[in-house]
C-alpha cells in the first residue's frame, strides 16, 4: 500500500522526501500493508516519538494559509486553524487518527487515490466532513487542504529568481486529504531541525524507501532523530557548511550518541522568509561520519584525562555566566565570531582557518593532515602569543588552552 502510494505521487524534491519520512514511521511501527486500526496506532506512535519536536518552536502561519486552513478543519474536524505551523500539523495528526479509529476515513482507499487535474494535483478522498470518496471527474477543492507555505514555497521558489517567480511550471497546487497531510506532517516533525534566526532547518533523507522495511528504523531512530535533536537542542546555525557539521558533531558528541553511518547522506534544507515568500537559501549534502568519530573519542580522552585530575576545559564568559567549556568547542565557537566580525587584529580569522584546516583534515581520513593542522595552530598560536601582535584576549585564553600539552596529544 505504502510503496505504491507513493510511487504514484508525481513530483520529486521536498514534498516527496516528507511524505516518505511520514510513511516511514508507519513502516516501523505497523508493516508495508496495515490495517485501518494499525495504520491509526503507527501515527498515534509517531507523534509520540516526536514529541520534543512537536512543542518546538515554529513560525506563525500567514494570513492566506491561516484563512485557508481555517475553512477546511473546519469542514473536516469542525475545529478552527491554530496560530502556528507545529499546532496546526499536531491537530491534523491527532484528528486524522480518530477518524481513522471511527471508520470515517479508509486508508486504502485514501492512499490510493492519487489525481492530477489541471488545477492541480490532489491526494487521498474527498472528505467533507461526515463521509469519504474517490475524487470525481471535478473534485472539490474546498474538501482538501493546500500545502503550508514553508512546504510549498521553497520547490516554487529559488533565491536566485530575481522577481520571485515561480520556477518549477506545472505543480499549480498539490491538495492533500486528512491522511495525506498527516504524513506530509509527521515528516516535517522527523526532519526539524530547527527554526533559528527566521530559517527553518529540515533534514530529509531522499530514497529512504528502499531501505523500507528492515533497515528503516536504525535510519530514522539511530541516525536522523539524533541527528535533527542535535540541531534543535544546540541551536545549531548555519554560517559555513564546516562550522555546520563541526557543531552538530559537536552536540552529538556530547550527548554521546553516534549515528550508523548508514543514515548518511542526509540532505539539508535551508528555508526563509524572503519578502513574503518562504525560499529555499541552500541544500547541502551532510555527511558527519568522520566527525562524529573523531570527536566522540575526542570528549572521550578528554573527560578521562578530567577524571584523573588533569584539567581540560577553559573558562569563558557568556553573557553573565561563566562556562567550562573544551578547548576545541571554545575555538569553534571563536570562529563563528570572527566570521560575523570580518577580519581584524592579528589574530585575524585563525580559529577559523584552524577549524576548517581540521574539519577537512579530519574528512580526508588521513592522520598525517590532522598533525600538520594542528602543528600549523601551535606554530601560529605560539607567534600571536609570545608576539606582540593584537588579538582577543579571549582568543589569547583558548589559544592557551589548545596548545596545553595533554590537549594536543588528545587532539592527535
Amino acid at each position: 500500500m505504502l510503496i505504491d502510494a507513493l510511487a504514484k505521487y508525481p513530483y520529486e524534491g521536498l514534498t516527496r522526501e516528507l511524505l516518505s519520512l511520514g510513511m516511514s514511521w508507519v513502516v516501523i511501527n505497523a508493516e508495508l500493508d496495515p490495517e485501518p486500526e494499525e495504520l491509526a496506532d503507527a501515527l498515534e506512535g509517531a507523534l509520540r516519538s516526536l514529541e520534543n519536536k512537536v512543542k518546538a518552536h515554529t513560525s506563525k502561519m500567514g494570513r492566506n494559509d491561516r484563512q485557508s486552513f481555517d475553512k477546511v478543519l473546519r469542514v473536516w474536524f469542525n475545529r478552527s486553524a491554530p496560530e502556528t505551523y507545529s499546532e496546526l500539523f499536531e491537530l491534523v495528526i491527532k484528528e486524522t487518527v480518530k477518524l481513522i479509529r471511527e471508520g470515517r476515513l479508509d486508508p486504502g482507499e485514501s492512499l490510493t487515490s492519487v489525481r492530477v487535474e489541471k488545477d492541480g494535483t490532489y491526494l487521498g478522498v474527498d472528505y467533507d466532513g461526515e463521509t469519504s470518496k474517490p475524487p470525481g471527474k471535478k473534485a472539490k477543492a474546498d474538501h482538501y487542504a493546500i500545502l503550508p507555505a514553508i512546504i510549498k514555497q521553497p520547490e516554487y521558489y529559488e533565491r536566485q529568481s530575481g522577481f520571485l517567480t515561480p520556477t518549477t511550471g506545472g505543480k499549480a497546487q498539490i491538495r492533500l486529504d486528512p491522511l495525506w497531510f498527516s504524513l506530509v506532517a509527521l515528516g516535517f516533525f522527523t526532519g526539524f531541525a530547527g527554526f533559528i534566526g527566521g530559517r527553518y532547518y529540515l533534514m530529509t533523507k531522499p530514497g529512504i524507501e528502499g531501505l523500507w522495511p528492515y533497515e528503516v528504523e536504525d535510519v530514522i531512530v539511530r541516525g536522523l532523530l539524533p541527528l535533527t535533536e542535535a540541531g534543535v537542542r544546540g541551536r545549531v546555525s548555519l554560517s559555513t557548511e564546516e562550522l555546520y557539521e563541526m557543531k552538530l558533531a559537536m552536540k552529538l558528541a556530547e550527548e554521546n550518541r553516534n549515528p550508523p553511518d548508514g543514515v548518511y547522506p542526509v540532505t539539508l534544507h535551508l528555508i526563509s522568509l524572503e519578502g513574503q515568500v518562504y525560499t529555499e537559501l541552500k541544500t547541502l549534502q551532510l555527511d558527519l561520519s568522520g566527525l562524529s568519530r573523531y570527536l566522540d573519542a575526542y570528549v572521550k580522552r578528554i573527560n578521562a584525562l578530567s577524571t584523573g585530575g588533569v584539567r581540560m576545559t577553559v573558562e569563558l564568559k557568556e553573557g553573565k555566566a561563566r562556562v567550562q567549556k573544551y578547548p576545541l568547542w571554545a575555538l569553534v565557537d571563536i570562529a563563528e565570531k570572527e566570521l560575523g566580525r570580518g577580519v581584524s587584529g592579528d589574530g585575524e580569522m585563525l580559529a577559523y582557518i584552524f577549524v576548517k584546516d581540521l574539519y577537512r583534515a579530519i574528512n580526508s581520513g588521513r592522520r598525517e593532515l590532522i598533525e600538520d593542522s594542528v602543528f600549523r595552530l601551535f606554530r601560529q598560536g605560539r607567534a600571536l602569543l609570545e608576539g606582540s601582535g593584537r588579538a582577543s584576549g579571549e582568543l589569547r585564553k583558548v589559544l592557551k588552552a589548545v596548545m596545553w600539552q595533554d590537549h594536543l596529544g588528545v587532539l592527535l
